[in-house]
Formats: C-alpha cells, sequence, structure tokens
C-alpha cells in the first residue's frame, strides 16, 4: 500500500481519538511504505491540535527510532505545545526523541 493510505487510515483514528491505534498504523507504515517528512509532520500537527501529546511523541519516537526525516518545525510545534500545556512528561519524551533525530529543541 502507499504511504497516503497509511496516513489517511492514521489520520481518522486520530480525529476519532484512538491515539493507540493511529500509533499502531503509523508504525506499520513505518515498516511498509516509508512517510515522507510532510507525511510525519501532517500526523505532528494533527496530534498537537488535538492535544493528544502522549500520541505525538510515541509517534516522534518512533520516527526517530527508524531514523526517518521529521521538519523541524513539526517537532518543535508539538514540543511547545507540551511546553504551554506543562505536559513537562511529555515534553521531555518528546524532546529526547527531537534530540535523536539531531532536531535543536527551542523553549519560547
Amino acid at each position: 500500500p502507499e504511504p497516503r493510505l497509511y496516513l489517511q487510515l492514521a489520520q481518522a483514528c486520530l480525529r476519532d481519538r484512538q491515539g493507540k491505534r493511529a500509533a499502531e498504523v503509523f508504525k506499520l507504515m513505518l515498516e511498509q511504505a516509508a512517510p515522507t517528512a510532510a507525511m510525519i509532520g501532517s500526523l505532528l500537527g494533527t496530534c498537537a491540535k488535538l492535544n493528544m501529546l502522549s500520541t505525538g511523541a510515541e509517534l516522534l519516537a518512533a520516527a526517530a527510532d527508524a531514523s526517518m526525516r521529521v521538519d523541524a518545525r513539526d517537532a518543535q510545534g508539538l514540543h511547545e505545545v507540551a511546553v504551554r500545556k506543562r505536559k513537562d512528561a511529555y515534553a521531555d519524551e518528546i524532546a529526547m526523541a527531537m534530540a535523536k533525530l539531531g532536531v535543536p529543541v527551542t523553549v519560547a
């Protein structure tokens, strides 16, 4: 299957607040059809918008483990939401994944 199909399924899961299922779909996508940085950014943006920080942190960590390219602005946007919402555990988890990806952690 094309990465686009996995992206659509993961987005649908996120919109239905099914974070675990979205993470499962994302991991399948990583295994079977490499996503682009824009696709990963779209998912991270949706997680930030819906305050699904746990899922966003899990997706970012999975992308880091798979050595995928992630746009720094997308990762930083997710981190900023976690900091602003005072979700320190998620902010730390996101920062660790960002470091693994070589993305600088900026705190506004």
